[in-house]
């Protein structure tokens, strides 16, 4: 089967899908909150990544939930955050007995972000399901949230449809004896949309079983798993490539060809999720979301490589011109341009 041609996120597409609109009294109320889970001793510095690329790109207030040894670092590091920190292993990992104190952060929380940054450990990989299959909130899965998803060899001999519905688990049976009010929203819905963010490794392992047989070096190949996976898993996929794609549950794939050779860099998916969480908590729908995340990141990438080079290009370079980059964009989706090139330059 031929695979459908994508989509290219640029100008043209994007104006039909615009970033919200504030007024002039609008306040850090109506820009949304974002719930970051993220960090642990051995990689503090993905959670401040995440965290201050959703600040970067409008996000009113961002709360991260770190574990404590690491959360008062994280506050002092970006003082516009607020912290919480929670229970933790002896290496310095989440464990499931933040999961309450994680619950009551749902209510005052518009979207969440996890993974960046939060090591692989058993009980982290128990709290990571737990918060996948029950967050009520459109949530966003990067780096140890995918593989907590895949750590069950058991789960995962039976394939990766099985592997995944068994990891994140019944939405029947959790509804069981709870009044509709009390029903968790079911994960993948509308209310409760899900963004996965895996790179091709990560990619192959989600897959499970049958990643053997995958071939994710042609561009047919990748829209067809991408496509394959976000309808099957009733979720957003990006994935991230030097093409990253875009696959929404509803059959349409985008495809970004911005960018630069420089976002390959450590820290770089970090902020990419912190981007794509701070527009789903701003109220954009998931694919939406994930096509100006992605385009976002990309044009910052090149703005950051216009000034200093791909070599030796570091997260933090893009991370802080995400806001030119956005005025740029905010400013040539909302008025006639007479290039529709997707990028910064002429």
């Amino acid at each position: 089967m031929t695979a459908p041609k994508p989509k290219i996120i640029d100008r043209a597409l994007l104006k039909s899908l615009p970033l919200p609109h504030y007024e002039d009294d609008a306040s850090k109320h109506d820009y949304g909150k974002l719930l970051v889970i993220a960090g642990s001793q051995r990689l503090p510095g993905a959670a401040i990544l995440a965290a201050r690329a959703a600040l970067r790109c409008g996000c009113g207030t961002v709360r991260v939930a770190a574990p404590q040894s690491v959360a008062l670092h994280i506050g002092v590091a970006v003082p516009e955050l607020m912290v919480l920190p929670l229970p933790e292993t002896a290496q310095g990992t989440l464990v499931r007995a933040g999961w309450e104190q994680l619950q009551a952060q749902f209510a005052l929380c518009d979207a969440v972000v996890i993974g960046p940054g939060l090591d692989e450990a058993p009980e982290t990989a128990e709290l990571i399901r737990q918060v996948v299959a029950e967050a009520p909130l459109p949530l966003l899965l990067d780096a140890s949230a995918l593989l907590a998803l895949v750590g069950d060899e058991d789960a995962k001999s039976k394939g990766d449809a099985s592997a995944l519905l068994a990891l994140v688990g019944d939405e029947d049976a959790k509804s069981k004896g709870k009044s509709d009010s009390e029903k968790p929203a079911p994960c993948g819905s509308d209310k409760a949309p899900r963004v996965w963010t895996p790179h091709p490794g990560e990619m192959k392992k989600l897959l499970g079983a049958s990643s053997a047989d995958v071939d994710l070096e042609t561009e047919e190949s990748r829209i067809h798993v991408a496509l394959d996976f976000a309808q099957r898993h009733n979720s957003t996929l990006v994935l991230k490539g030097r093409e990253t794609l875009v696959a929404a549950p509803d059959g349409e794939v985008f495809k970004n060809t911005a960018g630069t050779r420089g976002l390959g860099t450590a820290g770089s998916g970090d902020v990419l999720a912190g981007v794509i969480g701070g527009l789903l908590a701003q109220g954009m729908d998931a694919a939406r979301g994930a096509m100006w995340g992605v385009h976002l990141h990309a044009l910052a990438g090149e703005a950051a490589q216009k000034d200093l080079g791909d070599d030796g290009m570091m997260a933090r370079d893009f991370l802080e011109r995400l806001p030119i980059v956005l005025r740029f964009l905010r400013r040539a989706t909302d008025a006639a341009t007479d290039s529709l090139r997707p990028g910064l330059r002429p």
